[in-house]
């Protein structure tokens, strides 16, 4: 490590040859590591040593990191606009959001927005859809009129390739996921019990950019189901 630390150093001194020298030496001596290999990138920049920089660079790449945003610092400004530069970025940018480029965890961005909620013709509520956490997370933020609202956050699960929403109000916490397969509606969610069952499907209308949700109750573990709600999200118009 001394070594490294001393590269460091001489790196901020701007005495990149020395900087290299030892950060080289570090490695020889079996530091291993995302770190060392992209402050050599760093120096071998400074020094014009273009293709030594972008073989560092290609290592790093290499490593599965997520350092796109160190690559963001001013000692790669002579490399940003080449096309490998550019690509390995790029490469680092999906690593670090994988949730932005995987189409499982988009499936329900179709519900995000801001609503207007009505049943029967009657506006029931407000309802604000926003996506989180790096694009892993859909919040639901439930308003109705006149009494309590609640909350939701709804996640693709990879583990078992399903969707799931874990749901709090004032009267408890429910836990839904989403069946194997299912006809009806672009989303559907069930929550279990030792009690009644209930099932979400959520529809979107992408003409009249709408989407339809309802809750259906089971008190025979799935067989039959009863309608409990029909709601209609309308989006709010921008000012």
């Amino acid at each position: 490590m001394a070594n490294y630390y001393m590269g460091y150093s001489y790196a901020n001194l701007n005495q990149h040859k020395k900087a290299i020298k030892n950060f080289k030496t570090a490695k020889i001596n079996g530091l291993k590591g995302p770190f060392v290999v992209l402050r050599l990138a760093q120096s071998y920049t400074a020094d014009k040593q273009t293709e030594k920089a972008f073989s560092q660079l290609k290592i790093l790449d290499s490593l599965n990191v997520g350092f796109y945003n160190q690559l963001d610092q001013p000692a790669f400004d002579p490399l940003k606009d080449d096309s490998r530069f550019k690509k390995i970025k790029n490469n680092m940018y999906k690593r670090a959001n994988p949730c932005k480029f995987d189409n499982n965890y988009r499936k329900f961005d179709f519900w995000l927005g801001e609503w207007d909620v009505y049943s029967q013709n009657q506006k029931i509520a407000e309802s604000s859809i926003t996506i989180t956490n790096g694009d892993c997370g859909i919040l639901e933020n439930w308003r109705p009129n006149g009494s309590n609202g609640g909350n939701s956050i709804s996640y693709y699960d990879s583990s078992n390739k399903k969707w799931k929403q874990n749901w709090v109000a004032g009267g408890g916490v429910s836990h839904y996921e989403e069946p194997k397969q299912y006809s009806t509606g672009d989303m559907q969610l069930i929550a279990k019990g030792n009690g009644p069952w209930y099932r979400m499907v959520y529809t979107f209308n992408e003409t009249e950019d709408t989407v339809r949700q309802t809750q259906e109750v089971s008190n025979d573990k799935g067989k039959t189901w009863t309608l409990a709600f029909d709601g209609l999200y309308k989006r709010k118009q921008k000012d």
